[in-house]
């Protein structure tokens, strides 16, 4: 005789899996192992489980529904993106799903499994794994699985052998705008600072400055050269380092506005004048125009690259064509925090 009241819980219980498991299982889920969704299945079948409208509902897709994945909400620049992007997918009728990925590979699994199960139009994705020079093989694997149900849009990054949408800004102009710049002013001594080894954002960056030094018929100095992460406080600690080298440059370029925001920090601790050094950052986040000296810094054209995302989800979603890589020129915002060399 039919069970009653057989739900998704007692499913669970006998098959040794959790609720979300046979939720996952309910619809659909690619990333279900094989030999767990047979299990189950068998153990529905021998509960005579059938799964209820709000269960069977889950299956249906959510129209206009975007899945949006960022390292860190807390960053200027993730934030500032994201801001724009919910503003405009508003005015389009688009809900935005966000999800912080905590710089953690194991939550990017997660939420990209949720908005599998959810069934968004198209997943937005930034930071994280699609910023690695090298990601893992079951990192790309499962991104590879991923698009075949859903369509990813990677900002800013990018994973070889995905099949994706990527829209990034040109973030090696940015930095040779800045070196132009510097030279102009008659700088010929010039620092980068900040950034992780491995990130493909910083690694472009790097090789723009080293590379735009050359060109300019400039030294590079590697001890000018510091990673340190992405923060203030890293900032601080690279200046630190910067300051105890014997010949010190004349212009401290860094990897993000944040950086520069730590090493101006670490100036006025250590009492040392900051009109002795140009200071020149890179994103333009919110703070840039109204700390002292305001910073000169590159913008990412917000405006533009937002409205290239929203114009993939809405081509997506109309299953029109759409280009699968766009470049977004940057601009240089020039401010207090350069000066000439006298």
């Amino acid at each position: 005789m039919k069970k009653k009241n057989i739900t998704i819980y007692d499913i669970a219980k006998v098959a040794n899996v959790s609720p979300t498991t046979v939720s996952r299982v309910l619809t659909g889920n690619p990333l279900v192992k094989e030999s767990t969704r047979r299990r189950v299945l068998e153990k529905m079948e021998e509960l005579e489980f059938t799964p209820n409208e709000a269960a069977r509902s889950l299956t249906k897709k959510q129209t206009n529904m975007i899945g949006f994945i960022l390292p860190d909400i807390t960053n200027p620049f993730f934030s500032q993106t994201y801001i724009n992007v919910e503003r405009k997918a508003f005015e389009k009728g688009y809900t935005i799903l966000l999800r912080n990925s905590m710089n953690s590979s194991e939550m990017e699994s997660a939420h990209l499994r949720e908005f599998v199960e959810r069934r968004v139009e198209c997943i937005v994705f930034m930071g994280g794994r699609i910023n690695k020079s090298k990601p893992t093989e079951k990192e790309t694997a499962e991104m590879n699985e991923v698009s075949k149900r859903v369509p990813l849009i990677m900002v800013n990054g990018m994973m070889q052998g995905v099949d994706c949408y990527t829209i990034r800004t040109d973030e090696e102009e940015g930095v040779r705008s800045i070196i132009d710049h510097l030279v102009t002013l008659g700088h010929k001594e010039i620092s980068l600072i900040g950034g992780i080894k491995g990130v493909t954002t910083v690694d472009l960056k790097v090789l723009a400055y080293q590379d735009a030094l050359k060109k300019n018929g400039l030294q590079f100095h590697k001890e000018w050269q510091i990673y340190s992460g992405f923060g203030v406080e890293d900032g601080r600690a690279a200046m630190e380092k910067l300051l105890k080298v014997s010949k010190k440059p004349t212009a401290i370029i860094g990897i993000n506005d944040m950086v520069i925001y730590g090493a101006l920090k670490e100036c006025r601790e250590q009492n040392v004048p900051i009109n002795e050094f140009s200071f020149v950052g890179f994103d333009d986040i919110f703070p840039s125009d109204i700390v002292y000296p305001s910073l000169t810094t590159v913008n990412h054209n917000y405006e533009i690259l937002t409205s290239e995302i929203i114009e993939v989800i809405k081509k997506i979603i109309e299953k029109k064509d759409s280009e699968k890589e766009l470049l977004i020129d940057t601009k240089l915002i020039i401010r207090e925090s350069c000066q000439s060399i006298k």
